[in-house]
């Protein structure tokens, strides 16, 4: 007696056509790139003050949300110097062999929300094909390097007086009246990693992460309130929700804290409201 054919299940045609809308996206995106190319000139400008001569429409290969694309561009050498230079990947910020500006975010995110480990396992099943732990690392440090300058940056500028007061001179008509800050922190756990001189990695570390929010609150029409928001309406009058939220987040000490919750404050003008309003707990 024969054994009856298992039936194909709809989730197998749903990954066989959306491995061919990735396969179609791969291909496109590489002739949409290929088509951002103009007609060469013969020589370009080196950045040591020489000319690189054009020499040929040169294939690069970049890995996006679609998998692995390849696309062509002019390609110039010749300085002195020895350098060359494709103009197309300077002007929209492509590097050829590395990811994508778009699949680098997808990375972080992944990195981000994720252990490095579960986000590899999550990326594939989402987009089909393979992305390594270690690339997902890079991506994801990458990331928080690029973030880390940017905080460095606001706080300095938070506590240039002159700048605060030319600001305080120029705002017109952008401050709210009314804004809230909370702060909060949670014990996270910190991959083991080998001191100097150590082979074997000691026991997992827990940190405490710091975290604020500064935000917003407008009333909830009476049309969107929850059952529970209308229980409350019902006992106070009003119920409100939070909105324009600013989140903020490290793992250091509660004095550096501070000047990111104050640099963070002057991204939404904290130090220029009428009303403030802080939810916060003992942080150590």
């Amino acid at each position: 007696m024969k054994e009856k054919a298992e039936q194909p299940r709809i989730a197998d045609f749903e990954t066989e056509f959306r491995e061919a809308m990735r396969q179609i996206g791969a291909e496109a995106l590489g002739l949409f790139l290929s088509g951002l190319q103009t007609t060469p000139e013969n020589t370009i400008a080196c950045e040591c003050g020489g000319k690189l001569k054009y020499q040929r429409m040169r294939p690069a290969s970049l890995i996006s949300v679609f998998g692995k694309i390849v696309y062509t561009r002019a390609y110039y050498a010749g300085c002195c110097c020895k350098k060359g230079r494709a103009p197309l990947d300077e002007r929209y910020g492509l590097e050829p062999g590395a990811f994508s500006a778009g699949m680098a975010r997808l990375m972080s995110l992944a990195g981000i929300g994720f252990s490095f480990e579960e986000s590899e396992k999550w990326l594939k099943e989402f987009l089909l094909f393979d992305i390594s732990e270690n690339s997902i690392r890079a991506e994801t440090e990458e990331l928080g390097m690029i973030q880390g300058l940017e905080e460095k940056g606001m706080i300095k500028a938070s506590q240039d007086e002159k700048a605060l007061q030319k600001r305080l001179r120029e705002t017109r008509g952008e401050v709210p009246k009314r804004l809230y800050g909370s702060i909060d922190a949670a014990k996270v756990r910190i991959e083991p990693r080998a001191k100097q001189g150590q082979t074997v990695p000691e026991h997992e570390n827990w940190r405490d992460m710091k975290v604020g929010c500064w935000y917003q609150a407008e009333p909830v029409p009476p049309i969107q309130r929850s059952g529970r928001q209308r229980q409350k309406a019902d006992r106070d009058g009003t119920v409100f929700r939070t909105k324009d939220h600013r989140y903020f987040c490290d793992i250091c000490h509660v004095d550096e804290f501070g000047k990111l919750v104050w640099a963070n404050g002057c991204q939404v003008k904290a130090d220029l409201v009428s009303e403030l309003g802080m939810v916060q707990i003992r942080l150590t």
